[in-house]
Parts: structure tokens; C-alpha cells; sequence
């Protein structure tokens, strides 16, 4: 059959074929995240929805809110970073100067793209933000200046934050504070100092940190600590051994899951019983500590809707979007001659083009600008 079509379409055909590979594994999961689920303590503003993939003890940060809704950005300042932790899910081959995110490399570019789609939450990340703090003034102000209404928060291991810092981004209007304690130990003196700190200047500190389940016992023995120190939210996410990152090496219990488009990672199936035993925690102390469980199944729903955010800036003008997730076209190919059409003019190319073959055509919608998407579908008509 390839031998007939045009080398643009036989390559699409290929990748087709190509993507028909890839085994998903998320079905097979399900009883796994289902006996979680089963597992949770019974407590009243326990919030299990989406068939499990938010679970959370009491409200979401806003921030949060905006990522599981599939509107949140995240802005790479730098890739340089002061530690080196054994659980980093960050791409080792990135180039520490890159900076900038999926809409763009420049503040310029992200914040026309943003402009033709829906976002309400950034977050500003490495690396290390605090490495280059400069660089995080310039960024939030323009930002802010162009998006106000928009929810913006930084993260950060915390160890170099500095008062003068913390008023700077105070009168820039930052939102939210994120700070990774796992990074540092959990209860080390300068991040604690410093979290305190933040406190009097960020309306809103958050810890967020992978749960480890050999580190447990630290964590549940911390609780009161953060909280006296002013954090209100607590994110942890399921343990990623994510390819090409440091986390890909560290020890642990693993579990393969394959994604739809066929992406392969592993993640520690033990995490989130350890999340199940904070909640547990908190809500048996009283603590006023907000936890999210950030799951593979929550980022799963991530990755859903960043592609729907992506959507209206990858889609091209012979594709129609399907269930938010996937671009539908056709195409009429005779010899070389390859024209690629929108699904409602169908009727009128066939009229056009009697003596040329057609095909229907899907791809999956991008999870950046410089992503092709992958194609899925192929069928001759």
C-alpha cells in the first residue's frame, strides 16, 4: 500500500503504524488506583473526584486549581540549580541557560501565545529561580503587567530565598510561595527560617515535595512544624523514575505505566499510601494544612489538558479539533499530489477531485509549540 501514496502521507501512514506500537498499560492500573481509592480514610472534607484523579483534603491552592484544569504554564528561568537530589525528575540534557516554557522562549512570545488561549495560573521554576533573581523580577513584572488577573507562584528549595527577596516579589504582586523541603531534609533551619520569613510577605507558601515512602516518618513528624510555620497547602506527588533524569536511578519499588500516546516512565506504587497516612495525619491533629495528592492519575489529567490549551495554537486550518484531544482532516493524494482539506469539505473535494484517492486523518493534539503531535489515524476511503 505505501508503495501508491505520496511521501508526505507515507511517512504519515508510517507513524501511524508506528504509534499502533505503543502498548498502554493504563487499563491494567485502574484496580491498583481503585484499591487506593477503597483505602482512604473516611473524612468528611476528604474531596475524591474525576474517578480519582484529584483527591484532596480541603481546598486547592488556586495554582493547583489552574493546573488540573489544564490552564496552568510552567516558565523555566534557568535549568542551573544548587543541589543535585536523587529525586529530580528534571531532564538532565536540557542546557542550564535554557529558559522559557511550552508557548515560547521568550516573555514576549509566551505572552502573545497566551493571548490565544486560556491560561490562569504560572508557575516560575528551574533549576533554582533564587540563582537568578534578577531574571525572576523581570520575568513576574512583565508578566504581571501583561496578565494581572492571572495566579503566579515560584518554586524553590528554599535555601537561598533572602528577605530582600521576599519584598521584591511581595511588590510585584507573587501569589504563591512553593517550597520543595524534601530538597533540603524536610526541616532544615535556613529553609524553615526562610519559609517563616515568607510568610509575613507571600499571601499564600506551599510545600510541595514528592512522597518518598522511606521518608515517611520525617514527613508525618513535620507536619506541625510547617504548619506553625505559616505553610496552608501541601502537595505531594507520587514518586516519578522519570527516563534521562536523576530520579530515573534512584532505588525504590516501581511500577511501569505506559501512557496512550506511549510514553514510558515508572512510579513508586507505594507513594501514595503515604500520602493516604498524611491525610490521615492532618486531619487527626487538626492541622489547618490543605494536601493534594498528586498522583500519576492527576497528571495523566494534566497532560489532557495542556494539550486542549495547546490546542487552538497547533491546530491547523484543515483540522478540526475531536474531543479536545485530537485534530481530524482529510486529504485527496493522486501521484505526488497531496491536498489536504477540513472534514466539512469533504463533499465539495470529492466534486472537485473525482479521480483522486482520499483519506481520513488524526493526530494527536501537542503538549508544545515545536511538538508535530502524533498521528493515529490512517484510513483510506
Amino acid at each position: 500500500m505505501t508503495e501508491d501514496l505520496p511521501t508526505q502521507l507515507r511517512l504519515i501512514y508510517e507513524a501511524v503504524q508506528h504509534s499502533k506500537q505503543a502498548k498502554p498499560n493504563l487499563e491494567a492500573l485502574q484496580p491498583m488506583w481503585q484499591a487506593y481509592l477503597a483505602r482512604l480514610p473516611e473524612i468528611p472534607t476528604l474531596q475524591v473526584e474525576h474517578g480519582g484523579e484529584t483527591v484532596r483534603l480541603g481546598e486547592l491552592s488556586p495554582g493547583c486549581q489552574a493546573c488540573k484544569d489544564g490552564a496552568w504554564d510552567c516558565v523555566f528561568l534557568t535549568h542551573e540549580c544548587n543541589l543535585s537530589c536523587a529525586f529530580c525528575y528534571s531532564p538532565q540534557a536540557i542546557p542550564k541557560e535554557t529558559a522559557g516554557s511550552v508557548f515560547g522562549s521568550t516573555p514576549e512570545m509566551i505572552l502573545e501565545n497566551y493571548r490565544r488561549t486560556r491560561i490562569t495560573g504560572v508557575g516560575f521554576t528551574g533549576g533554582e529561580p533564587f540563582l537568578q533573581p534578577e531574571k525572576l523580577y523581570e520575568w513576574l513584572g512583565t508578566f504581571k503587567a501583561a496578565f494581572p488577573q492571572i495566579y503566579y507562584w515560584v518554586y524553590t528549595n528554599g535555601l537561598l530565598v533572602q528577605e530582600e527577596h521576599l519584598q521584591r516579589l511581595a511588590e510585584l504582586g507573587l501569589d504563591e510561595m512553593r517550597f520543595n523541603t524534601a530538597a533540603s531534609g524536610y526541616d532544615h533551619p535556613t529553609v524553615m527560617h526562610n519559609l517563616q520569613l515568607a510568610s509575613r510577605y507571600i499571601p499564600h507558601l506551599t510545600i510541595e515535595i514528592p512522597a518518598i515512602p522511606e521518608h515517611a516518618e520525617k514527613v508525618l513528624g513535620c507536619l506541625g512544624t510547617w504548619s506553625a510555620l505559616g505553610v496552608r497547602y501541601l502537595n505531594l506527588h507520587e514518586l516519578i523514575y522519570e527516563p534521562g533524569t536523576n530520579a530515573a536511578e534512584m532505588p525504590g519499588a516501581r511500577q511501569v505505566l505506559v501512557t496512550e500516546d506511549g510514553h514510558r516512565t515508572e512510579f513508586n506504587p507505594e507513594s501514595r499510601r503515604m500520602t493516604a497516612r498524611v491525610i490521615e495525619k492532618v486531619w487527626s491533629l487538626k492541622l489547618p494544612l490543605y494536601v493534594n495528592d498528586c498522583s500519576m492519575q492527576c497528571k495523566l489529567r494534566q497532560v489532557r489538558g495542556r494539550r486542549k490549551s495547546l490546542a487552538p495554537l497547533t491546530r491547523q486550518p484543515h483540522e478540526r479539533l475531536v474531543n479536545e484531544e485530537f485534530f481530524e482532516s482529510y486529504c485527496a493524494y493522486n501521484g505526488e499530489e497531496c491536498v489536504f482539506f477540513h472534514p466539512d469539505a469533504l463533499d465539495e473535494m470529492h466534486r472537485n477531485y473525482p479521480r483522486s484517492n482520499f483519506a481520513r486523518l488524526m493526530r494527536r493534539a501537542p503538549l508544545s509549540l515545536d511538538d508535530p503531535g502524533q498521528w493515529v489515524v490512517f484510513d483510506p476511503l
